[in-house]
C-alpha cells in the first residue's frame, strides 16, 4: 500500500516542473505530456461530443438505421479502397485493407504521455535513495542567487556546503563498521560510493532515448505501416507537395463499411461508404508529434551523451572543477592577497603546483555525485553559485587534509613568506636615519598558527 502510494505521489511529481532535472528533460516529461493531453482533448471533443463518422445510406432508411449503420461502422474497422479500384469480393482482401486506429487515437495519445513520465517516474522515487536530497540543494542554490545581502548569501552558502558536506561523509565507508551480509555490501557499494546518483540519472537519460525509439514503433504498430520510420516523411511529403489522400491512403477521409442484417431468417450483406472526419485531425496531429519525436530524439541523444562522457572521463570531471577553482585563485589573490605590490598565498594558489591534490579534491572527494550535483546547480542557479560552494568545499578539503598541503607547501616554499615593508610605514620603529629603512616580517600559514596556537595550550596545560 505504501509502494501504491509513493508511485501515485511519484508519477503526479513527474508532471511537475523541478529543479533536479536539464531542460531536455523536462521537455520529454513535462512539455511533451502536456502537448499530448492537449491534442488528445481536442480529438476527443470532436470524437465524442461531434460526429466523427458519417455515412450515406438509403435515403429511404429510417434516422434511426442510420444512426445504427453510424455507430457500428465506428466501433468496427472500416476499410478503404481507392476510387479508381474496384471493391474486392473477397472478404479477405477487405479485411487488409482495414483501418482500425482511428477511434484508439486518444487513448494511444495518453499511453504515450504516461510512457513519457515513466523516466522521470523512476528518477524521482529513487534518486532519494543517494541521501542526497537533490531537488532542496539546488532550489536552495536558487534562492541563493536572489539574495542581495552579503553576509546572508555568504551564510547561506556555507550552510548549503555543509549540506553538500554531510552528503560526502555519509558517502565515505568506514572500516569501524563491516558489513554483515553481501546485500548490505552492494547496498554500501552502490549507494556509498559516491555514483548512485549519477548512474541512475545516466539510466533515466538512456530510458528517455528509448523511449522514443518505442514512440516510432507504437506509432507504426497503430497505423499500421511497415516502414515507420519514412511514415512522417511520407504523409509531411504528401502535405507539403498536395498530394490527395485519394493516392496516399494515408488518414483516408472516405471509406468503406460492411455489415450483416437479419431479415426473415437470411442475412444480408450491406456495404456502405462511410466519411471519416476525424482523420483530417488525425493526420496533423500524428504529423507534428512524428517531427516532434524526431527532433526530441536527436535532442535527447544529444544530451545523454554529454552526461556519459562527463561521467566516464575523469579528465572533464577535473577540468569542470578547475575551472571554477583557477576563477576563485583569481578572484582570492586579487580580492584579499595584495600586501603592497606582493601577494599573499590564497587557500587557492596551490592548485597551480600540486595538480595531485585537486585530482584528489574531484576524484576521492566530491566524486561523481558530487560533480553531478554542481552541473545541475550551475544549470539552474548559474555558475556563481557553484563557484562559491566549489570555494567552501575546497577550503574544507583543505582543513580535512592539513598535513598534506604543509608538506607541499613547505616543499615549494609557501610555508612562510617573506614581504618588505617601508619602515617609514610602521608608525611604532623611527627611522635611524634619513634613509628609509626595510624590515621583514615573516607571516606563516594558517596551520602553523595553528599548531603553536594548540601547543601553547598544551604547555599550560
Amino acid at each position: 500500500m505504501f509502494f501504491h502510494a509513493t508511485l501515485a505521489r511519484s508519477f503526479i511529481q513527474s508532471l511537475s516542473l523541478r529543479c533536479d532535472d536539464d531542460f531536455v528533460d523536462r521537455l520529454n516529461h513535462y512539455y511533451t505530456p502536456v502537448m499530448l493531453a492537449v491534442a488528445c482533448f481536442i480529438i476527443s471533443a470532436k470524437q465524442y461530443g461531434g460526429t466523427p463518422i458519417e455515412c450515406w445510406v438509403n435515403p429511404h432508411s429510417r434516422e434511426s438505421m442510420e444512426e445504427y449503420i453510424e455507430s457500428y461502422c465506428w466501433i468496427q474497422n472500416t476499410y478503404w479502397v481507392p476510387m479508381y479500384e474496384n471493391i474486392p469480393d473477397d472478404l479477405t482482401a477487405r479485411e487488409k485493407r482495414q483501418i482500425g486506429y482511428y477511434q484508439w487515437v486518444p487513448f494511444i495519445l495518453i499511453a504515450e504521455a504516461l510512457m513519457f513520465s515513466v523516466p522521470c517516474m523512476m528518477w524521482r522515487l529513487l534518486n532519494w535513495q543517494s541521501g542526497l536530497n537533490i531537488q532542496q540543494i539546488i532550489t536552495t542554490a536558487c534562492d541563493i542567487q536572489a539574495i542581495a545581502d552579503i553576509d546572508t548569501k555568504r551564510n547561506a552558502v556555507q550552510t548549503l556546503s555543509a549540506s553538500i558536506v554531510d552528503f560526502i561523509d555519509l558517502q565515505s565507508p568506514s572500516d569501524a563498521f563491516p558489513h554483515r551480509s553481501m546485500f548490505s555490501a552492494f547496498k554500501c557499494y552502490s549507494l556509498v560510493a559516491g555514483h548512485y546518483a549519477t548512474g541512475l540519472y545516466l539510466l533515466t537519460k538512456l530510458l528517455y532515448t528509448a523511449n522514443i525509439v518505442l514512440q516510432f514503433m507504437l506509432l507504426n504498430a497503430a497505423l499500421k505501416s511497415d516502414e515507420y520510420l519514412l511514415f512522417g516523411f511520407q504523409v509531411l511529403s504528401d502535405l507539403l507537395c498536395g498530394k490527395p489522400w485519394t493516392e496516399s491512403g494515408h488518414f483516408p477521409r472516405v471509406t468503406l463499411c460492411d455489415f450483416e442484417v437479419r431479415y426473415l431468417a437470411n442475412l444480408n450483406r450491406y456495404t456502405v461508404q462511410c466519411a471519416l472526419l476525424i482523420n483530417i485531425i488525425n493526420e496533423k496531429v500524428f504529423a507534428f508529434f512524428w517531427c516532434w519525436y524526431l527532433l526530441l530524439m536527436i535532442v535527447t541523444s544529444c544530451s545523454t551523451i554529454f552526461w556519459i562522457l562527463s561521467f566516464i572521463f575523469i579528465s572533464e570531471k577535473i577540468d569542470y572543477i578547475s575551472r571554477f577553482m583557477t576563477i576563485a585563485e583569481t578572484v582570492e589573490r586579487n580580492k584579499e592577497g595584495k600586501l603592497r605590490g606582493a601577494y599573499l598565498r590564497g587557500p587557492f594558489a596551490i592548485i597551480t603546483i600540486a595538480p595531485h591534490l585537486v585530482d584528489k579534491f574531484v576524484i576521492n572527494f566530491l566524486k561523481s555525485d558530487g560533480i553531478f550535483t554542481l552541473r545541475l546547480m550551475a544549470n539552474h542557479a548559474g555558475e556563481l553559485v557553484v563557484l562559491d560552494v566549489v570555494r567552501c568545499l575546497w577550503k574544507e578539503f583543505r582543513e580535512r587534509n592539513w598535513r598534506e598541503f604543509e608538506e607541499v607547501e613547505k616543499m615549494n616554499g609557501l610555508s612562510a613568506k617573506t614581504y618588505e615593508i617601508k619602515e617609514t610605514l610602521v608608525k611604532c620603529i623611527p627611522p635611524t636615519d634619513s634613509k628609509t629603512h626595510l624590515k621583514s616580517i615573516t607571516i606563516p600559514p594558517p596551520m602553523l598558527i595553528h599548531q603553536n596556537i594548540l601547543g601553547e595550550v598544551h604547555d599550560k596545560g
